[in-house]
């Protein structure tokens, strides 16, 4: 089982605010899990998305 991981923790691992993690949910920019009304990430969503936004130098 993943971890899950709240917008705050998520924000943190990312290295961003908390309120560009919400822009980024709010415009669809990264995947998220939602639980009632709980915004959760796991270590595969992050790394994805991180996967996604690196720019190798050739």
């Amino acid at each position: 089982m993943n971890k899950l991981y709240p917008v705050f923790e998520a924000a943190i691992m990312l290295h961003i605010s908390e309120s560009t993690l919400y822009r980024w949910i709010h415009q669809r920019k990264i995947e998220y899990v939602k639980i009632g009304s709980r915004v959760l990430f796991t270590d595969e969503i992050l790394n994805n998305y991180i996967k996604k936004n690196t720019i190798t130098s050739e």
